[in-house]
């Protein structure tokens, strides 16, 4: 079958991906049809048809290497790791959207997945929007500074990441940005007077 020196490499990326997105018996199925057909064909026309079909099941691969993975009913009965709610929802600190499923995931409750969310936006994103909901958030002091210290923290450890990789400016990182974007200072001092 192979008549051209990169048809076995096309053929077994296609089988491998067909493998990758489908389940073994469908994925088995699958195969026996495509190696029927490539029986059939020209050396050319097998050509064709392995570069048209790794397109499309690289696609469906990415579609499934995006899909996010249910949270199990034990993940939604651990306890906030920010501020100990009793439930809580899995927060994927690399995101789904640039790094797929993935395994990198603290356990938050709604409130504090969203307060994360809102921080990482002014801090990484420098987004006017997310920081006045931020700032309010932060002045009604109904959140433990404890927890906000926490998902700070995280922020800032997504940050040095994402520096360390070229895809963020390494000023954001400062804790004069911190301090211009959350008022930080100010918060530290409120908190420290209440104690």
């Amino acid at each position: 079958m192979t008549d051209y020196p990169d048809e076995k490499a096309l053929v077994e990326e296609l089988y491998a991906l067909i493998r990758y997105v489908y389940r073994r018996k469908l994925a088995e199925e699958i195969i026996r049809a495509f190696e029927d057909a490539f029986q059939t064909r020209s050396p050319e026309e097998r050509l064709a048809i392995c570069e048209q079909w790794i397109d499309f099941y690289r696609a469906h691969r990415y579609k499934k290497a995006m899909r996010r993975r249910r949270p199990t009913s034990r993940e939604r009965m651990t306890p906030c790791s920010a501020c100990g709610y009793p439930v809580s929802h899995r927060h994927h600190l690399w995101d789904v959207a640039t790094h797929g499923e993935n395994k990198v995931t603290v356990q938050l409750c709604a409130n504090c997945h969203e307060l994360h969310h809102l921080l990482y936006n002014v801090l990484a994103r420098d987004s006017e929007h997310s920081r006045k909901l931020a700032l309010t958030v932060l002045a009604s002091e109904r959140v433990s500074p404890q927890a906000v210290q926490q998902l700070v923290g995280w922020c800032r450890a997504i940050m040095r990441y994402e520096v360390e990789n070229g895809w963020l400016e390494g000023y954001k990182l400062s804790d004069q940005w911190l301090d211009e974007k959350l008022k930080w200072s100010d918060y530290r001092q409120r908190v420290e007077s209440r104690v």
